[in-house]
């Protein structure tokens, strides 16, 4: 019985090896390799995000006054970011005179360079709160506006006026991705 399941083991791994071999019948001089198929082109899916102006949400002025030394001096800035309670205003800025009350007003403007010759001749109908510090130094502020959006202050002017329509100070939006 010994005998007979060896010569089964030799007879059946005999077999193997044959069938094994006969793929390769043929080709002595080269090495069996199985087909593969060829790899189809893959559809490459790009996916673009744009920014147009419904996207905007954050703006951002820097504030500029005269110097009493002649030419223009940085005075801060005015920021806007719109929250689900509102357009959040921050204000930032100094040179402002003691006691005297500066009201902001808003130009809608074409994207020209800092030129207010394409800017509308009228502001904005919107109330913005009066801006007003007791005693010189820094007003840092922030306040809630309904009613205005950040994507309508893109390219629009800003302008703080005092003593009755004095442009005291003034500046340009632009985007903002980050504050």
């Amino acid at each position: 019985m010994k005998n007979l399941m060896k010569k089964m083991f030799m007879f059946a791994s005999m077999l193997g090896a044959v069938a094994l071999l006969s793929g390769c019948v043929g080709c002595p001089n080269k090495r069996h390799a199985r087909k593969v198929a060829k790899a189809q082109p893959a559809e490459t899916v790009v996916f673009y995000q744009t920014y147009e102006d419904a996207d905007v949400n954050r703006v951002y002025a820097k504030m500029y006054t005269r110097s009493s030394h002649g030419g223009e001096s940085k005075m801060g800035y005015i920021k806007f970011q719109e929250t689900d309670a509102g357009l959040k205003m921050e204000v930032d800025l100094k040179d402002l005179r003691p006691g005297v009350p500066y009201t902001i007003k808003l130009y809608q403007c074409g994207s020209c360079s800092n030129n207010s010759t394409c800017c509308d001749n009228s502001s904005m109908a919107i109330d913005l709160p009066r801006l007003k510090v007791e005693r010189a130094g820094r007003l840092e502020e922030s306040f809630i506006i309904r009613g205005l959006t950040a994507a309508q202050l893109k390219n629009a002017k800003i302008y703080l006026e005092r003593d009755g329509g004095y442009k005291a100070a003034w500046g340009k939006f632009e985007q903002s991705m980050m504050f």
